[in-house]
């Protein structure tokens, strides 16, 4: 069994956790921006092919306590034996990451980490191998969290927010589309409502709600960085099969309920076009160029109404520009108070959203999550109207 770690956006702990559960992994917990478990090759393989929520799988190569200086932590990783996963003919790099510890430069965390590895294999009288900071053969992560050092191997590659159908394709404020399954799944965004996406951006809300519909794994045909380990354990590639063929069995040809999406900027539809058709969509989705407030308001009864909302906070002091803003968020309120039998679920980081929306005296049940948006506050609203 191995202790597994899978990053993910703060505030999406819980959607990673159930993930976890549901591949029948043990040992699951739940920390800040992460949550662990222990599991198996096969649950290596199947997180990276199934999950949807964390951003990478990595396998816990040490743990080490009391780390207080750096000559500590030298001393910890000259008894890890990297050369039982690495030689001369490989390459590899470090990621750092420090969190309240003696040091605060992470690119001097890396270079000493890299340093610490050859030293170790030179010890050991194996051959130098070559740093690779881009496609790395292998790719170790140290997390230095106070006195705790905790240094894994990244088994994902890239991460598993870069489906694929976005490369190529900026939109002026891009949402991952690991903290999109996120919101989808933390509102429960039930997939036989039909669904309406009125501020649609680059698509990826609708896309990846097309992808849970058809439940459509968004590893399948990826590949992963443990493919490129030259000395992975045979189980490993087995496991990596059967996954995909897991994800191929689960898979359905027909939408429960339609998805429409729309937007009003010409250049923000046609990037939902270029990403549709690049995940395979374009038989199930076709992007409008519609008025928010008019899309809303022809979304008809038991609708699931979900979108990333503008936030403004590039708006400075052009205060016409907020008052529009604010006037475009009241009358996207009225819009949708006059739903039937709606689920709305709204991810927004401006200040007054609740206060501009007004959807919460109309509304059956309310909720709200504390997220983020790279590195901005934001919150996720769901208001179900009778």
């Amino acid at each position: 069994m191995h202790v597994l770690h899978l990053p993910c956006a703060r505030g999406t702990e819980m959607c990673v956790e159930k993930e976890l559960e549901a591949l029948a992994a043990a040992d699951i917990k739940r920390g800040p921006g992460v949550v662990r478990c222990t599991g198996g090759w096969d649950i290596v393989a199947r997180a990276n092919v199934l999950s949807r929520c964390a951003s990478k799988v990595l396998l816990e190569l040490a743990l080490f306590e009391g780390v207080a200086t750096e000559a500590d932590l030298v001393a910890a990783l000259a008894t890890v034996p990297f050369e039982e996963r690495l030689d001369e003919k490989g390459t590899f790099a470090i990621e750092a990451h420090l969190i309240d510890c003696a040091w605060t430069n992470a690119h001097y965390a890396a270079q000493r980490t890299k340093d610490a590895v050859l030293d170790r294999l030179r010890d050991q009288g194996r051959g130098r191998p070559s740093v690779d900071r881009v496609r790395p053969s292998l790719r170790f992560v140290l997390h230095w969290y106070q006195t705790t050092v905790t240094l894994s191997l990244d088994t994902t590659g890239e991460p598993l927010h870069q489906r694929g159908y976005r490369r190529g394709v900026e939109g002026e404020a891009p949402m991952k589309e690991t903290l999109a399954a996120s919101i989808l799944a933390i509102g429960h965004a039930d997939v036989t409502r039909p669904f309406l996406d009125p501020c649609c951006g680059t698509g990826t809300l609708a896309i990846e709600q097309a992808l849970r519909a058809l439940q459509r794994a968004p590893g399948r045909d990826r590949r992963f960085g443990f493919e490129r380990w030259s000395k992975r354990a045979p189980e490993l590639d087995g496991a990596l099969a059967r996954a995909r063929t897991e994800a191929k069995d689960l898979e359905k040809q027909e939408l429960p309920a339609p998805i429409r999406l729309s937007d009003w900027h010409r250049d923000a539809v046609a990037a939902a076009t270029t990403c549709i058709a690049a995940a395979g969509l374009s038989e199930h989705l076709v992007c409008e160029r519609v008025d928010a407030r008019e899309a809303v308001g022809s979304a008809g009864e038991h609708a699931l109404v979900v979108s990333n909302l503008p936030f403004g906070e590039r708006l400075g002091g052009e205060q016409k520009k907020r008052l529009q803003l604010e006037g475009f968020y009241r009358t996207l309120g009225e819009r949708l108070r006059a739903l039937s039998d709606a689920r709305v679920l709204l991810f927004s980081g401006h200040p007054r959203a609740r206060e501009l929306l007004a959807l919460a005296a109309a509304a059956r049940t309310k909720r709200d999550w504390p997220l983020r948006s790279g590195a901005l506050p934001a919150r996720l609203y769901r208001w179900d109207l009778p």
